[in-house]
């Protein structure tokens, strides 16, 4: 009887959406070091990411002569967002973002590559003293 009279826990989505924790585990993204016509990433594809993965659902290609991944994709529907892959980077180059809704038609809208995975501002490091 108590429940009866009491609040609904439930929320009406997508009208209201619950916060999300700042531990929350969302869709990954790439750190960037500088923007511009040219960008270039945090990442040195190095592939310890791609290797840790549990679902193998990244794939990394190094550049030729260059510490710049050539092809950096991560597929979304094989990902459990179980965080392995951004605890692994050595460069500290992945970030785990607060976005968890993402909606796509077909199997292909859930293959993201490096462009769509860059973040949109440049990743500054905190000084150590």
């Amino acid at each position: 009887m108590k429940a009866f009279f009491s609040r609904p826990v439930t929320v009406i989505y997508p009208y209201r959406k619950m916060e999300v924790a700042p531990r929350g585990q969302g869709l990954i993204r790439l750190r960037m070091k500088e923007l511009g016509e040219k960008p270039i990433y945090k990442c040195v594809a190095c592939g310890v990411c791609a290797k840790s993965c549990p679902q193998h659902c990244i794939t990394v290609e190094k550049r030729q002569d260059e510490k710049q991944p050539g092809i950096y994709r991560v597929n979304y529907s094989l990902c459990i967002f179980c965080r392995i892959c951004v605890d692994s980077c050595p460069f500290d180059a992945l970030e785990q973002t607060q976005e968890y809704e993402w909606v796509g038609g077909s199997r292909e809208c859930f293959i993201r590559n490096k462009e769509d995975l860059a973040m949109d501002e440049v990743f500054e490091e905190d000084e150590k003293e």
